[in-house]
């Protein structure tokens, strides 16, 4: 492991340069030590800034050129339309309606925790919890809550064994107020990221929609939404995932991702961590992803609605980093400037469009 900090510097840059180098298990082991991974961010955000100015460069060079050449088509364009309208029959046809993606909802603002059989209760202020400090924690308790948060909301929770969950937007998490058995076992609906307390007589369970994940001490992340596929990542350690309806299990090993799509198909492929666990440092990270995933986080985390004009448009496939504490139009301004596609954003509703 390096220890000069330039050594780690020059590291970081080159994993930003060659995509191969962050396949490697060197560059999993060395980005999971905490501060390599926030340099990594950090260098990663330097290199958006350094694209954005790119861009805008570039675009003030073409300027000139382009009201010229568009002051030319437009009057092409118009004197064909006058003689040759058969021509152009895209002005005659009533235009499609775009394609709805993604619909928001209209859920509480606030972070909302539930004791069984009890009503529930707004968390207002705090956005970390643990349990232990709660009254309601004695040796023999058995009772569980349940802690949900809404759309553009994510929540620290300190489990009983001193498990950390970091829990996503639109997500929940139903646990044990105290383990007391031979298994710590919770639920999960949405996504969370795990980094489980040590404790190889009392396996940590993590069940989510169809899948269980057995663990003894390790960091992982679980992505189970309704209308994506369903993911494991695991950061460190050592993870069982366990399929309950054709119980076949896999073992993961550290940058592996386990993913179950949504016609049935297993698939475990070597990833880049950070493009599923930066949502845990207030980050948008997305590397050769499709505009249908960036869009359907971004859509959840600021509760907008998502429209495309195109089907197809949801394949084109984008890097893409922000602030996940940014306002909407910042993303919508970086999404712009990529010019891969238009992106409007009006009245609680994000449009996607061709350029």
């Amino acid at each position: 492991m390096m220890e000069n900090p330039d050594q780690n510097s020059d590291y970081a840059l080159r994993a930003i340069q060659e995509p191969r180098l962050r396949e490697t298990e060197e560059f999993n082991q060395w980005i999971s030590v905490p501060e390599n991974k926030e340099l990594f961010l950090d260098l990663m955000a330097c290199k958006e800034a350094v694209m954005r100015e790119s861009l805008d460069r570039r675009r003030k060079a073409k300027m000139k050129t382009r009201i010229w050449v568009a002051a030319s088509a437009v009057a092409a364009v118009l004197v064909l339309a006058f003689l040759i309208p058969s021509l152009f029959p895209s002005f005659f046809i009533k235009e499609e309606e775009p394609v709805r993606f993604f619909a928001a909802t209209v859920s509480g603002e606030h972070v909302m925790l539930q004791m069984d059989g009890h009503h529930e209760q707004q968390l207002l202020e705090d956005s970390v919890m643990d349990i232990k400090e709660w009254k309601t924690l004695t040796p023999d308790t058995t009772c569980c809550q349940t802690l949900t948060t809404p759309r553009g909301k994510s929540f620290l929770l300190v489990l009983s064994d001193g498990t950390k969950v970091w829990i996503n937007a639109e997500s929940s998490l139903r646990y044990p107020v105290a383990f007391n058995g031979k298994e710590r076992r919770v639920e999960l609906k949405g996504e969370a990221c795990f980094e489980v307390a040590k404790d190889e007589k009392c396996p940590f369970i993590v069940s989510a929609d169809g899948m269980d994940t057995h663990v003894l001490g390790t960091k992982f992340n679980v992505r189970s939404y309704a209308t994506e596929d369903r993911h494991v990542t695991l950061v460190q350690g050592k993870v069982q995932v366990t399929n309950t309806n054709s119980l076949t299990s896999v073992v993961l090993q550290p940058g592996q991702d386990l993913t179950y799509t949504e016609t049935g198909e297993e698939k475990i492929s070597r990833v880049n961590i950070a493009t599923y666990t930066a949502w845990t440092e207030g980050m948008f990270y997305f590397e050769d992803s499709s505009l249908e995933e960036i869009m359907s986080s971004l859509g959840r985390w600021y509760n907008v609605n998502v429209d495309f004009e195109r089907v197809e448009l949801y394949n084109i496939r984008l890097n893409f980093w922000a602030n996940r504490n940014a306002h909407l139009d910042e993303a919508v301004e970086l999404l712009n400037k990529l010019e891969k596609v238009r992106v409007e954003y009006q009245d609680g509703t994000i449009t996607i469009k061709h350029i």
